[in-house]
């Protein structure tokens, strides 16, 4: 054991060195003739009511990178699109000569002095849709058109109220939401759109509409958030009607960023209800339904000898995956799950997962391997 984990520490030593070994410089651009790199962009979106494309005025910021890194060198510093006559205008202009490059990345909307692309500044009270770039997109002397394809960060919830008997007005005025691990602050990667909450708090929205029998069936009110999940943790839905708060715990969810819940209520004499098993989930990038590409796969190999094995417990969000338990039973992985087996000697634990970050293995008895050499 104490081989293998030597063996191990020096295998990922050398994984770093490359990082490690110098800062990369900007690249010298030749004098002679330019061009003025152009943008255009195309926003994922879906049949969600949600931003589809840029109006004129609007803003963004657009970063031009001297290599394809978030963190990399500014070529040109403090650049600012405005959307004007169905293009955009750009300023100050990215100008390449012969031979340059740089590597475009942007954020919508537009926000005074983000620096760190790693970490983009997102207010939840302001209730708008932030859209980001993604992998930046390379430009050069002889391309140098940079088409943005723009994905929404933000989970959007909306919510449909029927009307079953209520026999106030039913002027819904506004709705707020509230709980533990809901974030009104946070930063996020331009990268892949990943946000990481600062700041705890509540958020409101004001609504001025009427709740029929039945529900609505367009405009429905709605509120942007920092993805969040209501599977551990309590996130409630405040509402005032006719002047009356109500209040209605949010049933169990994986609010994740670019997609919209949309939660049907009903409303009564006596109060306002979630109803649980009617949720619509809807991609606000795409309006097909495709089997999406599977990402962070590892596979986790255990040799052990002990007679009774608990699984290590993976880190990460949403993981899942397989185990074969190296006596010829499968099971779908899940957290401390406990094997015994029927015979002695020496077994291999093979663990095939997804969107694992990380494991933690708290008993070691019997453990003769670890190998990670297929793991994130």
């Amino acid at each position: 054991m104490n081989k293998y984990l030597f063996l191990y520490a020096i295998g990922s030593l050398a994984l770093l060195l490359p990082a490690c070994s110098g800062d990369k410089e900007e690249p010298v651009i030749p004098d002679g003739d330019q061009v003025t790199v152009t943008i255009s962009t195309e926003i994922l979106t879906s049949r969600a009511s949600v931003t589809t494309q840029f109006a004129n005025g609007d803003k963004m910021n657009v970063y031009a990178k001297t290599y394809g890194a978030p963190n990399a060198p500014d070529l040109v510093k403090g650049i600012q699109a405005t959307r004007q006559n169905g293009a955009w205008s750009i300023s100050p202009e990215i100008k390449l000569s012969e031979g340059g490059k740089a590597f475009i990345y942007a954020v919508a909307p537009y926000k005074e002095a983000i620096e760190d692309l790693t970490a983009i500044p997102i207010d939840i009270t302001q209730q708008q849709d932030v859209l980001y770039s993604g992998s930046y997109m390379p430009v050069t002397f002889t391309s140098n058109r940079a088409k943005l394809t723009m994905k929404h960060a933000l989970s959007l919830a909306a919510y449909n109220i029927s009307n079953y008997g209520y026999t106030g007005t039913g002027i819904l005025q506004n709705l707020s939401i509230t709980g533990d691990v809901v974030y009104i602050q946070g930063t996020m990667d331009i990268e892949n759109g990943k946000i990481t909450g600062t700041e705890k708090g509540s958020f409101a929205v004001d609504v001025n509409k009427q709740i029929i029998a039945g529900g609505w069936n367009t405009e429905l009110p709605r509120t942007w958030s920092i993805p969040f999940s209501t599977q551990a943790s309590v996130v409630k839905l405040k509402a005032r009607i006719d002047g009356k708060e109500y209040e209605a715990i949010l049933p169990e969810a994986e609010m994740r960023g670019g997609f919209q819940y949309i939660f049907h209520l009903v409303l009564t004499d006596y109060g306002l209800e979630f109803i649980p098993d009617q949720i619509v989930v809807i991609s606000l990038d795409q309006d097909t339904d495709e089997m999406e590409e599977l990402s962070g796969h590892g596979i986790l190999r255990i040799t052990h000898t002990a007679a009774t094995f608990t699984l290590p417990t993976l880190t990460g969000d949403n993981v899942f995956g397989f185990v074969n338990w190296g006596d010829n039973t499968n099971a779908a992985y899940t957290i401390d799950a406990t094997h015994t087996y029927s015979g002695t000697g020496e077994k291999q634990i093979i663990i095939e997962n997804w969107n694992s970050t990380g494991f933690e293995l708290n008993d070691l008895t019997g453990v003769e391997e670890i190998d990670v050499s297929e793991f994130p």
